[in-house]
């Protein structure tokens, strides 16, 4: 059985001219395996900062403090080396902006298939089956087309789609998806929502959605945490935080959804 991923006492500092500004403040959960776990607020409550550090993926500056507990490592404290075996593979993301996630000078088909070979999967022909396969799941009907393409070529609502199947190539255990319907129409929006939904029940062991969608995190999501500067307002089953908000902050965000 996949572990969760428990967080303990978790802080992300970083150094300013005014002093040290905690963008994560003390923060302890548990993403329990077998669900999916939404992670809402507004712009810059910490949402992704959480995300990131879960793979070690914040830049120097930051500083990081507290546990994040993984098959009995804890992933704060990792080396390197161990942290690439598990990222991508073990635990994946699917990042917030295909613009910095693809190389403008690479095509899109030899930046999925190296997301495997990477790891040191050599069988080329299943890496070109499973890049045609999650690019047809994410709806597109030629894969051959968007292979042979540079991300410069495709609109944002393409591209978006592309890092989802590039963050799901190793078939990883947890998949962390950061703002995946960012910047989407309704319509891509609802195609997203279908294949995650599809992924966590045939494809992954847990996942962990980021999003400021809250309608999104209501549809997909079992369980929700909602940030605010960095520190958890409440957390609980969807239904119960969307229906019945304890805190004032979740009832601001659940009022600002538009009326059905």
């Amino acid at each position: 059985m996949v572990p969760d991923i428990e967080i303990q006492h978790l802080s992300v500092c970083f150094d300013t001219a005014q002093g040290p500004v905690y963008a994560v403040n003390d923060l302890s959960t548990t993403f329990q395996a077998g669900r999916i776990s939404g992670v809402i607020g507004e712009s810059g409550s910490g949402k992704s900062l959480l995300g990131m550090s879960i793979l070690g993926l914040l830049s120097g500056q930051a500083k990081v403090e507290g546990t994040c507990m993984y098959k009995g490592m804890d992933l704060y404290r990792l080396p390197e080396k161990e942290m690439q075996e598990i990222r991508g593979k073990e635990i994946a993301l699917i990042p917030q902006n295909p613009t910095e996630s693809l190389n403008p000078i690479r095509r899109i088909g030899k930046q999925l298939t190296e997301c495997m070979t990477v790891h040191g999967n050599k069988d080329k022909e299943l890496a070109d089956s499973r890049r045609d396969e999650f690019l047809r799941r994410f709806g597109f009907s030629d894969p051959d087309r968007i292979n042979r393409a540079y991300s410069f070529q495709l609109s944002g609502g393409m591209n978006q789609p592309v890092i989802s199947a590039m963050g799901l190539m190793n078939r990883p255990k947890w998949v962390i998806a950061d703002e995946p319907t960012k910047g989407l129409d309704a319509i891509l929006r609802r195609q997203v929502y279908q294949v995650l939904k599809e992924i966590s029940e045939t494809d992954t062991e847990g996942m962990i959605v980021i999003t400021h969608d809250i309608a999104l995190a209501g549809v997909l999501c079992d369980r929700l945490m909602v940030l605010y500067k960095g520190s958890i307002m409440e957390v609980g089953d969807t239904r119960t935080i969307l229906e019945h908000p304890a805190h004032p902050y979740t009832k601001g965000l659940v009022a600002s959804l538009p009326a059905k």
